[in-house]
């Protein structure tokens, strides 16, 4: 593990204990600093080459980062979160084309193969949003149901690079995609279902968003012996 490797993740605690504290003036500190210590984490293991999957990635994380400052800052106010998840939708948009370069370009995509294996996910999420849709706004609607279908083609595209990539990099890039998508589904179930009542949600959805992003950056530097240009 490098330096910002250690930083990234001193620094998701120190925000996680905060948000478990209710310190807001420290989350206010730690949390925009998450994205650019995971992107110097990421850029310093690859070697600063800027291949096109690391343009991609560095996109991903960017967006993200736009996202934590937007949603931090909304305070309630609807405009600022859709403008965060707008933000985060783009991540995932980013995240989707950096899956798709793989090192074996020969091996036919998994879900091509055996479509079933999305089942569980197409559940998962056609649950999430019976439940979510009908508690919404109606001008709200489109955009949760847009927003996770997005966030369903991510992990889809996961799933997409078995046998792809070395074992290690599918294995931490399907969980982050994982980790992060039920992230965002309690940001969802709290806001929209239990009206910011969700006991301990924050720190679980912050600890979630921190390892998911993490396994996937992660995950992608690790393929960096197999891949790519």
């Amino acid at each position: 593990m490098n330096i910002t490797a250690a930083l990234y993740l001193l620094t998701g605690l120190a925000d996680v204990c905060a948000e478990y504290m209710h310190l807001r003036d420290v989350t206010h500190i730690t949390r925009p600093l998450l994205m650019p210590l995971l992107l110097a984490c990421y850029l310093s293991a690859t070697g600063l080459r800027l291949t096109a999957r690391d343009r991609l990635m560095a996109g991903a994380i960017a967006f993200s980062w736009v996202g934590d400052v937007v949603l931090m800052s909304a305070g309630g106010r609807e405009l600022w979160f859709l403008g965060g998840l707008v933000a985060f939708l783009i991540a995932h948009l980013f995240y989707i084309a950096a899956f798709t370069q793989v090192a074996d370009r020969q091996v036919q995509p998994v879900l091509r193969r055996h479509i079933w294996l999305a089942l569980p996910l197409a559940a998962y999420l056609a649950g999430l949003l019976s439940v979510l849709v009908p508690a919404v706004d109606a001008h709200m609607r489109p955009p949760i149901a847009i927003y996770g279908l997005v966030i369903g083609t991510m992990v889809l595209f996961s799933i997409n690079r078995y046998k792809r990539v070395i074992d290690r990099s599918f294995a931490l890039v399907l969980s982050g995609a994982v980790l992060f998508m039920l992230s965002d589904s309690l940001i969802a179930v709290n806001k929209f279902l239990c009206h910011g009542d969700l006991p301990l949600s924050g720190v679980w959805i912050m600890l979630l968003y921190i390892l998911g992003q993490y396994c996937i950056s992660q995950g992608m530097i690790r393929n960096d012996k197999a891949v790519l240009t």
